[in-house]
């Protein structure tokens, strides 16, 4: 190394691909002990720069530069990867999956392996960790199953670890815990570590350097402090104040293309809800599974024209609740009524009609969308299958309408699920929610996947469309600030 007191140094690193260059000369480093952090958009590059790093890039990917890597190529490296449901192995138990990272990589015996995945199974704090060895990944929670990946990267004795927005999917309390634990693994290791995330909060409570990065260009460098507290490029000031605020809920969040344009806008109150008469409302429900409680007498009421907030941690109930009330789920006890008339004891055809007055925005568009049909087919289906508007030009106009709405044209029509940015598909997702002009609108942590520029967008227009078409939502989420911003009342679930 050039430079002794840097574990890793990165100059001028370009990465093109067939269409294009990916990453533009993008420079920095890591003292050894200290922790990075990369920020930005979906496509800024931070994924693209950990793949290089940890020499995973695809083939379709080529290094303009590749000399420039030759000293990091020796690091001892391991990458803690942001969905464990999907790198983990479903038909291993967890302990042999740890174990396996040390027999490949470090040339241990099985035996010795194992003992070792005993002692950092306990040590990333996993409950019952005897017992917990043989279980496999679905039998775990979405916290253990991070300290599964982290222990994995950890067996390893890696002198630079990168974690792939590790808290993501996780509701403020278990990612507290793992960002705690990460911090403390990498003070008694003197591990040097990249953490990759587009949660500022997150970003605060870990590093010591933070790295900007907007379409593949470095944007701005330096210490936390300095760049959380004083930003100076308009980019990274739209990423911070995109967040909704500790106190205070503007009318209308501001976005990066308002800094960057220059054109903030002025801090509105918000528009009081008009509240109406009560239109859903959940008396005593108690939901099981497999003999263990999920709901236990669980009361709400929703009123027209009210963002009811749901929060809670995970395994709370709040997905299931909101299942119990469009009814994929059944219920135990309790009853669920809309409009006054019991809804969860429906026939299909009732169902069927209740889906006009209920629908369901979910967290992931993607799964939701059919891969195989246009998002003009897909939103016009709910019209053909309900029998709304008569004739085929009366419905498209119906969907270029309803695209104009959540800010999309009709060029997007004959297009498919994979060609749109995560912030486009959930614009969709809701207007395909709009079709059967529904009365109240279910958000199953609906922006808790999108940067929070695009987190912003997509709560602004939420707020928009309740003023224009009159919504009821029920609005769940782990994030306290986004729910508060949101929400006229809020609902805390607790788990039993």
């Amino acid at each position: 190394m050039h430079n002794k007191t840097f574990l890793l140094e990165l100059n001028e690193l370009s990465i093109e691909s067939l269409s294009g260059t990916l990453l533009h000369d993008v420079s920095f480093n890591i003292e050894a002990g200290k922790c990075l952090a990369l920020v930005g958009e979906s496509g800024s590059g931070k994924s693209i720069i950990a793949l290089a790093i940890m020499d995973l890039l695809p083939k379709s990917l080529k290094i303009k530069n590749p000399e420039k890597m030759d000293e990091i190529r020796p690091l001892s490296k391991a990458m803690i990867f942001q969905e464990p449901m999907s790198a983990l192995n479903p038909t291993m138990i967890i302990g042999d999956q740890i174990a396996e990272a040390a027999i490949s990589v470090l040339k241990k015996s099985k035996r010795q392996a194992r003992e070792d995945a005993r002692d950092w199974i306990e040590k990333v704090k996993i409950e019952e960790p005897n017992a917990s060895f043989f279980k496999y990944p679905h039998q775990l929670s979405g916290g253990q199953r991070q300290r599964v990946m982290i222990a994995m990267a950890m067996i390893m004795k890696p002198q630079l670890i990168i974690a792939d927005e590790p808290t993501t999917a996780l509701d403020d309390k278990v990612a507290l815990e793992i960002l705690k634990l990460l911090r403390d693994l990498q003070r008694e290791n003197s591990m040097s570590m990249i953490f990759i995330s587009h949660d500022i909060k997150a970003v605060s409570q870990i590093s010591d350097h933070i790295l900007v990065l907007h379409r593949g260009r470095e944007i701005e460098y330096g210490e936390s402090n300095k760049v959380l507290n004083f930003p100076e490029d308009p980019y990274t000031k739209g990423l911070l104040a995109a967040r909704p605020p500790e106190v205070g809920k503007p009318r209308r969040l501001p976005t990066v293309s308002d800094f960057i344009n220059n054109t903030l806008p002025k801090l509105e109150d918000p528009t009081p809800s008009r509240l109406g008469s009560i239109i859903l409302e959940v008396k005593n429900l108690s939901k099981y599974f497999s003999n263990k409680s999920i709901l236990s007498n669980v009361s709400l009421e929703l009123r027209e024209g009210e963002t009811l907030g749901l929060i809670g941690a995970s395994g709370s109930g709040k997905s299931t609740l909101a299942k119990c009330i469009i009814g994929l789920q059944s219920i135990q006890g309790g009853e669920i009524k809309y409009r006054g008339e019991r809804i969860d004891n429906m026939t299909l055809l009732g169902r069927k009609k209740l889906a006009k007055e209920i629908q369901y925005i979910f967290q992931d568009p993607f799964s939701s969308l059919s891969p195989r049909m246009t998002i003009g087919e897909a939103l016009l289906e709910p019209m053909e299958v309900h029998g709304l508007y008569q004739g085929r030009d009366v419905r498209n106009k119906k969907v270029e309408e309803l695209l104009h709405s959540v800010g999309l044209d009709s060029s997007v029509l004959k297009k498919f699920p994979h060609e749109f940015s995560g912030g486009q598909r959930q614009r969709i997702g809701i207007a395909r929610a709009l079709v059967l002009q529904p009365k109240i609108l279910i958000c199953d942590e609906s922006v808790s996947a999108l940067d929070l520029s695009v987190q912003a967008q997509v709560l602004n227009l939420l707020n928009e469309l309740k003023e224009q078409f009159s919504f009821s939502y029920i609005f769940i989420s782990h994030d306290e600030r986004v729910v508060n911003y949101m929400s006229d009342s809020v609902v805390e679930l607790t788990t039993i």
